[in-house]
């Protein structure tokens, strides 16, 4: 009788064994289809990045930023995530992020057009902190369930104890706590790997 190409402990049948296996399997391939960890390293890396955008005179310097930044940054993580499907030869629906993502992303730009003063500076991590809740409920995930409410939390904290100019602290505490959150996602999948 042949031996399966995969070990089982004593007692344990070859058909049970088999199973074990495949459900093994399905939940890596599964885990490898929701990583996360791309989006939120691009992501992070952009808010960082906006930061000497957000002055505090009124220019729509930042507005322009993610005019660009935004669309190019959802290209190299649409690119990504089908070059990981094409590795992995499974696919899921991404229509439901891209929904999200286009929904984030009207939301990010047409908050501060309607809102002024302090609040006009942060509005848009309120949406990006709302839009991470979502893709949490999508992925099923924790980590950016939080996330999620840390986006949200820091500028509402900025706000409450009455920052003037509170763009650029939001947005470097919450461009590094999604930077964060990407490297230590990737890192995680790295060990499990």
């Amino acid at each position: 009788m042949p031996t399966p190409p995969f070990f089982h402990p004593a007692g344990v049948s070859e058909p049970a064994a088999a199973l074990h296996h495949v459900q093994e399997l399905q939940d890596r391939t599964r885990a490898d289809l929701g990583s996360f960890w791309f989006p939120l390293v691009v992501f992070g890396v952009l808010t960082l990045a906006s930061i000497p955008f957000l002055v505090p005179d009124g220019s729509p310097a930042i507005p322009y930023f993610w005019a660009v930044a935004g669309p190019a940054g959802g290209a190299a993580i649409g690119w990504y995530c089908h070059s990981r499907e094409q590795r992995l030869g499974v696919s899921r629906s991404g229509t439901p992020f891209l929904v999200t993502g286009a929904v984030l992303f009207v939301a990010a730009f047409g908050l501060p057009a309607v809102t002024t003063g302090a609040l006009q500076e942060v509005v848009s991590a309120f949406a990006v902190g709302a839009g991470y809740l979502v893709f949490a409920w999508l992925s099923r995930s924790p980590t950016l369930a939080v996330l999620g409410v840390v986006v949200a939390a820091v500028p509402a904290g900025a706000l409450l104890v009455g920052l003037a100019h509170p763009g650029p602290p939001v947005a470097a505490t919450t461009g590094s706590a999604i930077l964060v959150t990407g490297l230590a996602a990737r890192r995680a999948e790295q060990r499990s790997a």
